[in-house]
């Protein structure tokens, strides 16, 4: 049996890694000691992991091997290995949320569910991902992990908050990572490193702790892996009080009705690459479903501003959630960004309270004539890796076409779309009603499909695993 490259791993979808393993034509202990490799490789160039479980990862790669070869695999994903999130808690590793204010972390005790998921189907959890401070910048600056860098150029952002899971997927590490998602944070790394990522209906992937806004969801190369993943992590959750069932789909999506979006009225404005690259979906996808139509920007205020003043709060929660000695430590930046919701009143609170439920209000207004909705995933196309966020006084503000569907609980999906004339990545968004993650996911894979197609290149479109080229901003 011949073994498998890295760059053969890297084109893999996990069906066929998994039917690989099923024949016996591709071994798990094969399989991590590429990806071992690999980290050893890149990662003092990225930056993108932490609390590598080398000898247990290699453990569990031969332990699978050997279910594989008596033809008693467990679980979905058995033999894979992925990583998680810096804040979604493992045992025996380590959280920090990204911030020097938490000291020296704290080790999990408990799996949170995404992790018990991932250990009761077989996956091997070989690493943490790094991210921001408090995970409140789309961004890979972190004051405990250092800069996270992007793979198609060192000097590129990676996005986040999920940075780290971005910047190893895109560099050939693992098969999949499970991030979290409160404003955009899977979708904006997958868009920056060439990915496919989702964020669930809220609670179809149950997490803790439970919230109405903040969801795990997985990452990974291919979009067309993205219905395993939500079946694997997906369900009710004794653990999250929010957590609700995956609902099947009653049909497929060729008589569907799709709204396209090139802006939502407010934020900044989107670069031509972004347009261009949403044009050329809004081109394929138009085969795959009944109608396509573009609509006028739906939004009639700047919907992600009382967003933006809940993150505040909940910056300023974990500032002073710490000792004074230790409040030091948060980034000057951040805190010049969120200190001003010390002194706010109830009057305040209940003002971008009542903000937020408007912008609700309005997202749920786009389904009312559509299935699905294409969008951007965010008006720019990247930005230096050093920076917090293309506005540096506010490091979240170029969630225009994100934020909204974490507060509305639609289901959304960034896939890659295309690249810039500099050759990093642009994704393209699809979003779907409410419970309707399983036909979304296969709409995305099926756009994927279709962009590769018509790129010209559907074997070979478009990974750069291994490559790491220095890009000036």
């Amino acid at each position: 049996m011949a073994r498998i490259t890295l760059e053969g791993l890297s084109r893999l979808k996990l069906s066929e890694l998994l039917a690989g393993y099923r024949k016996l034509s591709i071994d798990p202990v094969d399989v991590m000691e590429l990806t071992l490799a690999q980290i050893e490789a890149v990662n003092g160039q990225i930056n993108a992991l932490y609390d590598v479980q080398r000898d247990q990862a290699r453990a569990q790669a031969k332990a699978a091997s050997q279910r594989y070869r008596d033809g008693k695999p467990e679980g979905l994903l058995d033999g894979v290995p992925v990583t998680i999130k810096d804040s979604v808690h493992a045992v025996g590793m380590t959280w920090h949320h990204g911030s020097k204010i938490h000291g020296d972390g704290v080790t999990g005790k408990v799996d949170a569910p995404p992790t018990e998921l991932l250990k009761a189907h077989g996956a091997i959890i070989l690493a943490k991902c790094t991210m921001p401070d408090f995970g409140l910048s789309g961004s890979g600056v972190s004051s405990y992990h250092g800069i996270v860098r992007n793979p198609w150029g060192l000097d590129w952002n990676p996005g986040g908050s999920s940075a780290g899971a971005g910047a190893s997927l895109a560099a050939g590490i693992g098969m999949m990572s499970v991030g979290s998602d409160i404003a955009g944070s899977v979708r904006l790394p997958a868009s920056h490193c060439g990915l496919a990522a989702l964020k669930p209906t809220q609670g179809m992937i149950p997490h803790t702790p439970a919230s109405d806004v903040r969801s795990a969801g997985p990452m990974t190369r291919h979009a067309a892996d993205l219905e395993m993943l939500l079946r694997a992590l997906g369900g009710v959750h004794r653990d999250d009080r929010f957590s609700v069932p995956i609902v099947e789909p009653a049909d497929g999506f060729a008589n569907a009705q799709v709204s396209v979006y090139r802006d939502f009225g407010f934020g900044p404005a989107v670069e031509p690459a972004v347009l261009s690259v949403l044009e050329h979906a809004k081109r394929a996808i138009g085969p795959l479903v009944g109608h396509v139509e573009e609509r006028p920007a739906p939004y009639d205020f700047d919907a992600y501003a009382p967003i933006d003043d809940t993150f505040k709060i909940r910056g300023w929660r974990e500032h002073t959630g710490v000792s004074e000695e230790r409040r030091r430590e948060t980034p000057a930046q951040l805190l010049d960004w969120f200190a001003e919701a010390a002194n706010w009143d109830a009057a305040r609170i209940a003002a971008f309270e009542a903000g937020v439920a408007r912008g609700v209000t309005q997202t749920n207004a786009l389904f009312d004539n559509a299935d699905f909705l294409l969008t951007p995933v965010m008006p720019v196309v990247n930005f230096p890796a050093d920076q917090r966020g293309p506005d540096a006084a506010v490091p979240l503000r170029h969630c225009t076409f994100t934020a909204m569907f974490n507060q509305s609980g639609h289901p959304a999906i960034s896939i890659r779309g295309g690249f810039d004339k500099r050759g990093l990545p642009v994704g393209v968004q699809l979003v779907a009603r409410r419970f309707d993650d399983v036909r979304l996911c296969r709409l995305a894979a099926a756009l994927e499909a279709a962009l590769a197609s018509s790129a010209g290149d559907i074997e070979h479109w478009p990974l750069k695993p291994r490559n790491l080229p220095e890009a000036k901003p």
